[in-house]
């Protein structure tokens, strides 16, 4: 419930059964993926210094003050 903000009764009286069924599997969902993440599994969408900048080319403009 700390995950969404809001009290049991809350769900209890607001939320239907399809409702919390698909919060709870996206919930799941999202603890896996940060799981994988933490176990370094997962892809993270991680690059390195070099490929990001390869990646943005000249879309970063750097000025000097």
């Amino acid at each position: 419930m700390s995950e969404w903000h809001v009290t049991p009764d809350y769900i209890e009286n607001n939320w239907t059964d399809e409702l919390r069924n698909l919060m709870i599997e996206k919930l799941e969902k999202r603890r896996e993926k940060e799981r994988e993440f933490i176990s370094g599994h997962g892809d993270g969408d991680k690059v390195s210094d070099e490929e990001l900048f390869k990646q943005l080319g000249n879309k970063i403009k750097v000025s000097k003050k």
